[in-house]
């Protein structure tokens, strides 16, 4: 608990870390319809691909620097020499990322939702769909960050943007139940089974790397 003050405590003073990466989102979906509108009289059909873009590109944008600071003030390699594993801090950070990024993230985008698609429940329904999404993409692009922690971000981002464009799939798939009015719940716990998955795993090979830089 104590770490998890300290990394939300951390997180909220650096406000470029967690309030630009939102902005950058509202911006981009403000900018959507504006940009369409004339072109295309049904937003709906293009608002949930551009919200799934949005959405991975402020990730992405947010995890740039997760434990670049901690790298250079030598905080990780305090860490590593005082515990065997960094797993623990690592799924500390991204989780702390999710709750000031990824949650109003979700309810803001799940808004956008409400006012182009104007039905409720279609709102109601991204908005969960978004809340794992967001947990998903953050750990996939910390890992990124982790790999290319002294090379720059670019090389994370091309490692990992394969391993994200399968689950942009199955937000397809989702889109189309949604619209088709055909329950979306398989969708669902095929994203929660994917999150638990990595939440287990990501963190530890995250911990890995981060002490082969390190060493």
């Amino acid at each position: 608990m104590k770490l998890i003050n300290f990394e939300f405590l951390k997180l909220r003073k650096k406000s470029r870390g967690w309030l630009g990466p939102i902005l950058v989102f509202i911006l981009i979906m403000t900018a959507f319809p504006l940009t369409v509108e004339i072109l295309n009289k049904n937003l709906e059909q293009a608002f949930f691909s551009i919200l799934w873009i949005a959405t991975l590109l402020v990730m992405m944008l947010a995890t740039e620097d997760i434990f670049l600071e901690d790298y250079n003030d030598g905080s990780l390699e305090q860490m590593a020499i005082k515990y065997d594993s960094l797993s623990g801090l690592v799924a500390t950070k991204i989780f702390v990322y999710w709750v000031l990024i990824g949650i109003p993230i979700s309810l803001i985008g799940a808004l956008y939702g409400f006012g182009i698609t104007r039905s409720s429940e279609s709102a109601l329904q991204i908005l969960p769909i978004l809340l794992i999404t967001t947990y998903i993409f953050l750990n996939v692009f910390s890992f990124g960050n982790a790999l290319s922690l002294t090379k720059g971000s670019i090389l994370g981002t091309l490692i990992t943007m394969p391993l994200v464009l399968p689950l942009l799939v199955v937000l397809g798939k989702v889109v189309i139940a949604i619209n088709l009015g055909i329950s979306f719940l398989g969708f669902l716990f095929l994203l929660l089974g994917i999150l638990s998955i990595i939440i287990l795993i990501l963190p530890m090979i995250i911990s890995f790397v981060i002490k082969a830089h390190l060493e």
